[in-house]
């Protein structure tokens, strides 16, 4: 207060009035005047302040300091008390903004005034002494907060939470909107992530009983779905309810038609078509209809008892719980026994099962390693690309521990046998190393967790006992401990996108910084420049866009070509079936004045078809790998043009077995053998040339049915397939155009801060600077995750 109490003592020999205040709406007015022109706000400061009893008659007659007070301060009238409180409020705003650029530049026009005798030299000197007292404002950096990342109970979830608090942090400190939405979809991707466990085995393994024991409550079994064959798919939600699915018209077709062939299913299909007659339509429709239902409601829908025979038209059920064993994204995949009759129904809970990222096998000690089994095991680790299968001997409380490791043995050696049955002996190590093999009594664990421990310890067992915790360890580790590889492919994909937001991020700090040392020329041939590699950038982002498109449209004629490919491999496999099996009938009857045994011709069947399916896969996703890495190769080059730019950089392996990993078709071929059989024992001995003619038609309509299914699944997959390369294969330009984008709105800031005095440098530098120490400490946390692994 003092400067401006000495300025009036010395202008107006008097004190500043003491009803005249300088208020917010002062502050903010005269801002919007020095933000519009700096240069024109100083001249206009200078003219007024200049102003003094002396001379104030002869700048009343001009123009310049009237419109000024009546522009700045909304005062009509030039009179001395309103050109005194007009220069109050200059120096109390010059006081408070405290910018040392406007001070200098009020000194500079002090000299030049003197220089050409406008005003006194010791009118300047005074003036220039009052603000060089003004103290430039101290740039005050305010400290950002760090919230660290918490351990918990294993690696996937410390290593979550390692990430949410990484995007929690960086939200605050990313100012991007497009960055700051790509954080936000990470997140909610996290959010997203299921890890889903298959549950396998023939009727009465005790899938019900170790599941409830699992999710410690009665959820399956004769509490909610009794006596259920039903696939049964188990989620979260805070609000537990099912959703039933119903077969669709073109799904009870098949089972009708395969009905004809198969006894098993024939007493299944009469059943329902003479309990509901024409009502079998409200249930089952073309596009196959879903209800929402509670779940103690369930049991009128699958039970064999209370369902009124709906449970036949059941398809498949998904039962939403709050459990705590399924909070954590953990789906369950309960399928009905693999002694179900509906082969559609294995058929579907194959597909399931394809997708589940864990399986386990449940075998009962009293009947263990039936054919059933040991066919399911051999066929999940050498066909169905299972990395890992836990086995669980249930009711190992009526067996004694001698008996459990005969069951175990013998388990083995019948997989044993069945390979070498197959001619697959040689991976008989290469299956059992895949095999873990954990005992429970899941009824005696199900009375631990229920709250009937007492019941349990009485028979002899205490829960460590029963080996359900060495089944829920394994779960946890093999889910999402450290050695988990879905766990870790989550984890390092999200991380590597966080990091690439932070580095473009810093990167744009740098480019910031470095703009706020230019001088306005500097910033305003930067702009130029920009400009012109700017009209390049785009130029060449045509070129490119061509270029995809051009890509993208091979890619898909290129489909066309793996779709032939495909059923001229089909075509190829049926004659080669149709082949073994006349082979095999001719040498029996030959040698042995016999027809060979239906569990031969069922062997040579099964076997050639899951071969050729397998053999049919890996060929077409060589294939499109192959073709793949061409268009790669190519559109690398095209992008390599503009300067130092980073290409596609697409591991083409690695997509392709991301993508097609799912590329598997489950046919059961009960249906086929039955027929086959059929036809041999019709003509085996008799007529060959009537069993080919036979063995054609029962191939030929089984083969149009599989390349229907084939194409049908690959044209799905290829439209995802194009979807992802599209979207890969143009990332680069999005980069590169996001990149432009960002750097020229940092020059346009920069220039606009120039105007706007009001902005101060350091203080944005010394804001900028926190938050790459922030970033630091965040990246620091990051990089301490990957070390953990």
């Amino acid at each position: 207060m003092h400067i401006i109490n000495d300025f009036f003592l010395l202008v107006w020999n008097e004190k500043p009035a003491k009803n005249v205040v300088f208020d917010e709406n002062d502050m903010l007015k005269l801002n919007q005047n020095l933000s519009k022109t700096f240069d024109n706000f100083c001249d206009g400061v200078v003219i007024l302040l200049i102003i003094n009893s002396q001379n104030f008659a002869n700048m009343a007659l001009l123009e310049e300091p009237k419109s000024l007070l009546k522009t700045w301060f909304e005062e009509a009238v030039f009179s001395d008390k309103n050109l005194q409180t007009a220069q109050f409020k200059l120096l109390s705003y010059c006081i408070a903004l405290g910018n040392l650029r406007v001070n200098e530049a009020i000194a500079k026009r002090l000299d030049i005034l003197q220089k050409e005798g406008i005003i006194s030299y010791d009118t300047m000197r005074f003036l220039q002494g009052l603000f060089a007292l003004i103290e430039e404002k101290k740039v005050v950096t305010t400290s950002l907060h760090v919230k660290r990342a918490t351990t918990h109970e294993n690696y996937y979830k410390t290593a979550i939470n390692g990430l949410h608090t990484a995007i929690e942090n960086l939200l605050l400190l990313v100012e991007n909107s497009r960055l700051k939405e790509r954080l936000h979809v990470i997140s909610e991707r996290l959010e997203d992530q299921r890890f889903s466990i298959g549950i396998t085995g023939v009727m009465n393994a005790g899938k019900s009983t170790m599941l409830n024991a699992l999710l410690g409550q009665e959820v399956l079994g004769t509490a909610v779905v009794p006596e259920t064959a039903n696939l049964t798919v188990i989620k979260y939600a805070k609000e537990p309810y099912a959703v039933v699915n119903f077969w669709n018209e073109k799904e009870w077709a098949n089972i009708e038609e395969s009905s004809k062939s198969l006894k098993s299913l024939e007493a299944f299909v009469k059943e329902s078509q003479a309990h509901f007659g024409e009502k079998l339509h409200t249930f089952v429709t073309k596009e196959g209809q879903s209800e929402r239902i509670g779940v103690h409601d369930l049991v009128l829908y699958t039970s064999a008892k209370h369902s009124d025979k709906k449970c036949n038209l059941v398809k498949s059920v998904e039962l939403y719980t709050d459990l705590k064993f399924v909070q954590d994204g953990v789906q369950i995949v309960d399928t009905p026994g693999l002694d179900d009759p509906v082969i559609q129904r294995e058929e579907i809970t194959l597909e399931y099962l394809s997708e589940c990222d864990l399986m386990i096998h449940l075998m009962n000690a009293a009947q263990a390693a039936t054919q059933k089994d040991v066919d399911f095991i051999i066929d999940a680790l050498l066909y169905r690309n299972v990395a890992q299968l836990l086995v669980v001997i249930t009711r190992i409380d009526v067996i004694t521990q001698k008996e459990l490791q005969e069951v175990i043995a013998y388990t083995k050696c019948s997989i044993e046998a069945r390979l070498k049955e197959q001619n697959k002996g040689a991976k008989l190590d290469e299956v059992i190393a895949k095999i873990v093999f954990i005992p429970i009594a899941g009824k005696l664990a199900l009375m631990h967790k229920l709250g009937h421990a007492e019941e349990a310890l009485k028979l002899g067992y205490d829960m460590e006992q029963t080996g359900l915790p060495l089944v829920e360890s394994y779960l946890e580790e093999v889910l999402f401990g450290s050695n988990s590889q879905k766990a870790h492919l989550i984890i390092a994909s999200n991380q590597k996108e966080i990091e690439s937001i932070m580095d473009e991020t810093l990167k744009a700090f740098e480019e910031e910084q470095h703009f706020l040392t230019l001088s306005q020329e500097e910033i305003e041939r930067a702009y130029l420049k920009h400009q012109e590699d700017k009209k390049a950038m785009m130029h060449f982002l045509e070129q490119i866009k061509s270029s995809v498109a051009q890509s993208q449209e091979e890619m898909r004629h290129y489909f066309m070509t793996l779709q032939t490919f495909a059923t001229h491999r089909l075509s190829t496999l049926q004659n080669v079936l149709k082949r073994r099996i006349s082979d095999d009938v001719s040498y029996e009857v030959s040698k042995h004045k016999k027809l060979p045994k239906e569990e031969r011709i069922g062997s040579i069947i099964e076997t050639a078809m899951k071969d050729g399916m397998i053999d049919l896969m890996r060929d077409y996703r060589y294939e499109f790998q192959k073709k793949m890495q061409n268009i790669v190769e190519y559109l690398d080059t095209k992008y390599g043009e503009f300067k130092e730019e980073e290409g596609v950089f697409l591991d083409a392996q690695a997509f392709c077995e991301a993508h097609l990993s799912s590329l598997s078709l489950f046919k059961n071929s009960a249906v086929l053998i039955a027929e086959v059989n059929d036809a041999i024992r019709a003509y085996g001995k008799s007529d060959g040339s009537a069993l080919n003619v036979a063995l054609d038609e029962r191939l030929g309509k089984e083969f149009s049915h599989l390349k229907e299914r084939v194409m049908e699944k690959i044209q799905s997959i290829n439209q995802g397939l194009l979807s992802s390369f599209l979207k890969v294969s143009q990332a680069p330009a999005v980069r590169i155009e996001e990149h432009f984008l960002s750097k020229e709105a940092l020059i346009e800031t920069a220039m606009a801060q120039m105007q706007d005095v009001t902005h101060t440098k350091e203080a944005r530098i010394g804001e900028i600077q926190e938050k790459e120490r922030v970033m630091g400490v965040v990246l620091e946390d990051l990089r301490r995750l990957k070390e953990e692994k």
